[in-house]
């Protein structure tokens, strides 16, 4: 919803997962849970793409990317999936000055002090992914529903969606950040750089997360790709100031990794890195044409990763 319709009405980000789903995918979900993680993603990826997918000898990006879910346990990927967590790698890697500043974090919400906050804000879980709320004041009269919401989040496991199973062992939790504002005042477009096989491959930025979402894609040098995913595009970029840097920042940070995706946001010369993510959209997502998928499978490079059959334990930071 925008402003405009509800001006008094906490603000939901774009990535806010909808509260209607296809009721069908509820469903297939409901009756494929008992089944294991390898057998749920193959039906998965087969209703997705429409073919089976081959983890063994991965064809495109997607099936790499569901692949290397499954075939390990590294315990770092639930390090990566843990928005608390991940702050103190990205400050060893690449240094404090790129974390997003933090206001607090909590595990109950009703500990969290809506009243007395600074605003505007964001507010997100740290366990869960796709979950994001903008938030321009405080509003006592939705404060209960707002509540209610933050509850919902801490009760919920995002392992069972797709399989991601490290997010099964991030604490559940609840961090607010200062929301961030580019040079037009609006929330800065998010930058990612998808780095396979230890170096970027392309570059994709995404603008108007809380009205009509669109997406560009670059290659490692900002020039704009003639790819594109589902969203529609939007006019091209201007090229960071300092892009080598993203890119040594990007690959410094993946460099323990066979595939990860970097989310920069880039305000005027301040580069700050939001998320680290190792299976984005759980690898399932479309490319027009396929073969740019299939291109950058081919970049792949496995890395000799962790095996175990114990569950790993979040890295928490005090």
């Amino acid at each position: 919803m925008t402003r405009s319709q509800h001006p008094a009405a906490p603000r939901w980000g774009q990535t806010e997962q909808p509260a209607h789903r296809q009721w069908h995918v509820l469903l297939a979900r409901a009756l494929a849970r008992p089944l294991p993680d390898a057998v749920y993603l193959r039906l998965a990826h087969r209703l997705f793409y429409g073919r089976w997918p081959d983890y063994a000898h991965p064809r495109t990006l997607q099936e790499h990317i569901q692949g290397y879910v499954l075939r390990t346990r590294d315990p770092a990927l639930v390090m990566l999936a843990d928005k608390i967590a991940v702050r103190d790698y990205i400050e060893r890697a690449v240094g404090a000055a790129h974390t997003v500043p933090m206001l607090g974090h909590w595990t109950d919400a009703h500990a969290v002090p809506l009243a007395t906050l600074p605003y505007p804000l964001v507010l997100k879980p740290s366990h869960l992914s796709g979950r994001t709320l903008f938030l321009d004041a405080h509003r006592p009269e939705h404060e209960d529903a707002l509540r209610a919401r933050l509850a919902d989040w801490l009760a919920r496991d995002h392992s069972r969606i797709n399989r991601e199973w490290f997010y099964r062992e991030v604490p559940p939790g609840l961090i607010a950040e200062p929301r961030l504002h580019g040079p037009d005042g609006d929330l800065p477009p998010d930058v990612k750089a998808y780095v396979v096989g230890g170096r970027v491959r392309y570059f994709q930025v995404d603008r108007g997360r809380l009205c009509r979402h669109t997406r560009m894609l670059y290659a490692p040098d900002w020039t704009p790709l003639a790819a594109r995913t589902t969203l529609p595009r939007h006019a091209p970029d201007a090229a960071p100031p300092d892009l080598p840097r993203l890119v040594a920042m990007a690959e410094r940070l993946a460099e323990p990794f066979e595939f990860l995706r970097v989310d920069f946001y880039v305000i005027g010369e301040q580069v700050l890195v939001g998320e680290l993510t190792s299976s984005p959209g759980a690898g399932f997502g479309r490319f027009f044409p396929a073969s740019f998928s299939e291109g950058l499978a081919a970049q792949w490079v496995h890395k000799p990763l962790p095996q175990t059959d114990a569950p790993p334990q979040a890295a928490r930071t005090a």
